[in-house]
């Protein structure tokens, strides 16, 4: 699935500029990506962009995980979203995306490089992205504690 997200990401740098879904399920296809997985990522960003903002996360809250997030996204990546959320990189409610994406990733092991495409991700579909070439370039070729 992420890779499927991360396609559209660098094929489609402005949301606006992506085609309508039939479209895209066809461009994704035709890229080699399995009728599965093509429908797993797109109805999990369908549900992304949709999404109205839930009053609640617009405070900060420390985040307590579900026994199954324990498990799939181990401390790295735990300390990687609370690193970028100190940060103000990620708000509450984009968090809970991100976690949301990371944890529709199916079998494969999460890392924390997965939490910052899926953080990249998150952003551009939310437009909340402005100059999202620095933030790539902050977020995916930074060493872990640092982001400048």
């Amino acid at each position: 699935m992420l890779d499927i997200l991360v396609y559209l990401y660098e094929s489609f740098r402005m949301v606006e500029l992506a085609p309508d879904r039939d479209a895209l399920e066809k461009r994704l296809f035709a890229a080699g990506f399995e009728e599965a997985d093509i429908n797993a990522a797109l109805d999990w960003y369908a549900n992304l962009s949709g999404s109205a903002t839930h009053e609640r996360l617009a405070q900060a809250f420390d985040r307590h995980y579900a026994p199954e997030e324990l498990e799939r996204l181990n401390d790295a990546c735990r300390n990687e979203l609370t690193y970028l959320v100190c940060a103000q990189v990620l708000d509450p409610e984009s968090r809970e995306w991100v976690i949301s994406g990371l944890m529709a990733l199916g079998g494969e092991d999460i890392e924390p490089d997965h939490v910052r495409w899926m953080t990249l991700i998150v952003l551009w579909s939310r437009g909340l992205i402005e100059h999202f070439t620095h933030l790539e370039d902050m977020l995916l070729s930074h060493e872990p504690g640092r982001l400048h």
